[in-house]
């Protein structure tokens, strides 16, 4: 029972963690305003919190090895809770862009500690089941901010509505600490002083591991932030509806991920990325073509395609170079996949905005190609 108690705060957490993602979107045409900003800005607070969100992802396996998921998990939820709350007393851009950097170090700290935890601990199921309750985080938090607005026109509401949420999480973060423990002798702290001091990535099979991340993040990402700017500017499809088939991409993911859950224990992860790969690939050939009638369905196969590669990834990871090490490696994994929001979705952008629109599902089709390719040699070589 209590393992089961265990598991539901951990779902909890990462839908916290989903609730503040996708807050600036909704929320910035009324803080631009309000605040006399232009419009560009927003990329100064993305930058940012996805630079602060990749460091601490990278060092958070050390922090992890010494205090354990549990705490760094109420620290971190403690800390994002502050500056949501933070965020809605901001008298000026300046104090937002300060409240940014430690939003996105508490970020990265939970990512990496509950993927680790769960692939450590948990079934693959649960590690599938894990990223779709963010899914459902990141589909509550836009819906919070459209009350506050729409209600009350003020986004400093929905900022202060999360924030109280989060820090409401954290009383029972706390009250869970005993329950980290329930795994075994160690089980908070997997990591030890001497896989902390060597130098991981020159184990064998590492440097795929990790280059693999931001590889994937070409094809999830690199769909979801140009798929919007394609279907308008480039196919001349209608706003509302190209904004419900970018809907239907995460939803997809969401939906796919759910499903994953069920079917884990009957496939390997290793076939499930290969199967991952291989239908977004299949996604990706049929946006590729110039037929309207095929985009919704080259949506949803791309999203179903995602589902299961990333939480798969993540809990392959302790099975392929052990326990020991799988804090520090896994935080390297997502800081990479971090790093990616920063490098290979304007990297897209700018070859799209340089030769083609019609180019993006082709740079999708490259990612999931390559990421096939580094899988496959992983799988070899571990």
């Amino acid at each position: 029972m209590k393992r089961i108690i265990l598991l539901i705060v951990i779902y909890i957490a990462f839908i916290s963690l989903g609730l503040p993602d996708s807050l600036l979107g909704v929320a910035w045409p009324s803080m631009r305003i309000s605040l006399n900003l232009p419009l560009e800005a927003a990329g100064t607070f993305i930058m940012i919190s996805t630079l602060c969100t990749a460091i601490s992802s990278f060092i958070s396996g050390h922090v992890i090895s010494r205090l354990g998921t549990g705490r760094v998990t109420f620290l971190s939820c403690v800390i994002t809770g502050s500056m949501l709350l933070a965020y809605s007393f901001a008298p000026s851009y300046p104090w937002l862009l300060l409240f940014t950097i430690p939003l996105g170090f508490g970020a990265g700290a939970v990512d990496t500690g509950l993927n680790n935890y769960v692939a450590a601990h948990f079934s693959s199921r649960h590690m599938s089941w894990l990223h779709c309750f963010w899914g459902v985080g990141a589909s509550v938090g836009p819906n919070i901010m459209m009350l506050a607005i729409d209600r009350k026109n003020s986004w400093q509401i929905g900022y202060r509505i999360t924030g109280m949420i989060q820090l409401s999480l954290a009383v029972i973060l706390l009250a869970s600490l005993p329950l980290w423990k329930l795994n075994g002798k160690g089980a908070e702290r997997s990591g030890n002083p001497r896989s902390n001091a060597i130098n991981v990535l020159r184990s064998k099979g590492v440097l795929l591991s990790v280059i693999a991340f931001p590889l994937y993040i070409g094809i999830e990402a690199g769909t979801g932030a140009w798929l919007g700017s394609l279907l308008v500017e480039g196919r001349n499809i209608d706003k509302v509806t190209a904004g419900v088939w970018v809907s239907m991409f995460y939803v997809s993911i969401t939906a796919g991920r759910f499903l994953t859950g069920f079917i884990t224990a009957g496939i390997s992860n290793r076939r499930l990325i290969r199967g991952g790969i291989l239908l977004s690939m299949a996604g990706a050939v049929i946006l590729a073509l110039p037929f309207k009638a095929l985009i919704l369905p080259g949506v949803i196969c791309t999203g179903l395609g995602c589902a299961p590669i990333f939480p798969c990834m993540v809990h392959e990871t302790p099975r392929r170079f052990g326990k020991d090490q799988s804090e520090i490696i896994t935080g390297y994994q997502v800081g990479m996949a971090y790093f990616a929001g920063v490098s290979i979705i304007p990297l897209i952008g700018l070859l799209a905005g340089r030769i083609s629109l019609e180019i993006i599902p082709y740079c999708v089709l490259l990612f999931a190609m390559l990421t096939l390719v580094v899988t496959e040699r992983l799988n070899r070589i571990t």
